[in-house]
């Protein structure tokens, strides 16, 4: 049987998933969440009080942590405008959860409780109560990927945060942060899809009403 130890999750570390639930219409839902492994059977994750993640884990308290390295995925889930295409999904066959079809391995867990971090934030334990992983070969590494996921991770706190006035000077530092990233991809993929993704990235931000100069 796999386990975490097996897909490489090691405690007190957090590793990027994309955590996939139905809204309270019955549609699938997917966003990127960083997990936290507490033991074999049990993972922590934090998310803000706004998201719809944490409406949905509340009222049906299952989901699934899904593993890809498809940045693609990533981007969409986290900056989606639209409802992500049903066939990105399947219905788990050990829990009434939804998971991404094209994830490398896939968690199911149940809920076990939420405890309050701050105004902004809850935490969410769970139960890992199933385990499916397929067979690929290993890839190559660039550190493009790398920035383009940070900075996607970094631009959904931004679009969390950028109306609270408290939260400005963190969005600024999130901002340079995205600068940063931006200058990795262009000197380590110039001309690549991961430009692409760097792009697309910024043009989201400058949709919102963030009270900031374009940095990137």
């Amino acid at each position: 049987m796999v386990t975490l130890v097996d897909l490489g999750f090691n405690k007190n570390i957090i590793y990027e998933t994309i955590v996939c639930t139905y809204n309270q219409d019955g549609s699938p839902n997917a966003a990127p969440i960083g997990v936290i492994v507490e033991d074999v059977c049990q993972v922590n994750f934090v998310i803000y009080n706004s998201a719809s993640t944490l409406k949905n884990l509340q009222s049906h308290r299952l989901a699934t942590l899904n593993l890809t390295g498809n940045l693609d995925i990533f981007f969409h889930t986290a900056l989606k405008d639209t409802r992500l295409p049903l066939e990105w999904f399947e219905k788990s066959n050990q829990i009434d959860a939804p998971q991404l079809k094209i994830a490398d391995a896939t968690i199911a867990v149940t809920i076990e409780n939420f405890s309050a971090l701050d105004g902004q934030r809850t935490k969410v334990v769970g139960k890992v109560c199933h385990i499916t992983a397929l067979k690929r070969y290993p890839q190559s590494y660039c550190r493009a990927a790398t920035a383009v996921l940070e900075a996607i991770i970094h631009a959904t706190r931004i679009k969390a945060l950028y109306n609270v006035e408290s939260e400005q000077e963190y969005v600024n530092k999130l901002l340079n942060l995205i600068k940063t990233c931006h200058e990795v991809v262009n000197r380590s993929a110039p001309n690549s899809h991961y430009a692409e993704l760097m792009f697309a990235l910024q043009q989201k931000i400058n949709t919102w009403s963030v009270k900031h100069e374009n940095l990137c």
